[in-house]
C-alpha cells in the first residue's frame, strides 16, 4: 500500500492540534501526508501555525491515498457546504478508503450524506447539523463505524491519530 493520507484543511483557522497531533502519529509510522484545500498556498491555523496546501480538491485521487481526513476549526465552516469537499468524502468511501473527521470537520462528512444511520461523535456545537443528516451521535471521544472514523475535537486529537493509524494498519 502507498501509506499515504490526504488531509483537508481550511485556508484560515483550521484547528492546529487536530492536524498536527494525528499527522505526527502517522508520520512516525512512515505515512506520507499531503494537504488539500479549495486553494493552493499557505493555510493558517487558529493557534498561529502555517502549512502549505499542495493539492486542489480536484487534484486528489483515491488511487494515491489510503485515507482522507477532514480537519476542523472555525475555518472549516466555509467547507461545510463545499460540494468538492463533500464529493471527496463520498468518493473515498465509495472506493473502500478510510474517511475520517475531527471536530467541525465531521460536519463536512455529515453534509456529504455519508454519516446517515451510523454511530458518530462530534463537537457539542456541531450536533445540530450532524443530526440533521441522520447520524446517530454517541458521547465518545472517537468512534469507528466501518471505514468512517469521527472524533469530537482537539482534546481527542492524539486518540484520533492512534485510532486512525490502527485502522490504516489493519486494512
Amino acid at each position: 500500500m502507498s501509506k499515504s493520507v490526504v488531509y483537508v484543511v481550511a485556508n484560515e483557522n483550521f484547528q492546529d492540534e487536530e492536524f498536527f497531533e494525528s499527522k505526527k502519529i502517522l508520520e512516525s509510522k512512515g505515512y506520507s501526508i499531503k494537504l488539500t484545500s479549495s486553494i493552493i498556498g499557505e493555510a493558517h491555523g487558529k493557534l498561529g501555525s502555517t502549512v502549505d496546501t499542495e493539492l486542489l480538491f480536484s487534484e486528489v485521487s483515491t488511487d494515491d491515498f489510503d485515507a482522507i481526513v477532514f480537519v476542523g476549526g472555525v475555518g472549516s465552516i466555509k467547507l461545510w457546504d463545499d460540494w468538492r469537499a463533500q464529493g471527496l468524502a463520498k468518493l473515498f468511501l465509495d472506493n473502500g478508503k478510510i474517511v475520517a473527521g475531527i471536530g467541525s470537520g465531521v460536519v463536512i462528512m455529515a453534509n456529504a450524506g455519508i454519516l446517515a444511520n451510523i454511530n458518530v461523535t462530534c463537537l457539542k456545537e456541531n450536533e445540530s447539523p450532524v443530526r440533521h443528516n441522520n447520524a446517530n451521535i454517541v458521547e465518545e471521544n472517537v468512534v469507528v463505524s466501518g471505514n468512517i472514523i469521527t472524533a469530537n475535537g482537539p482534546q481527542s486529537a492524539k486518540e484520533f491519530g492512534n485510532v486512525l493509524l490502527n485502522a490504516l494498519e489493519t486494512v
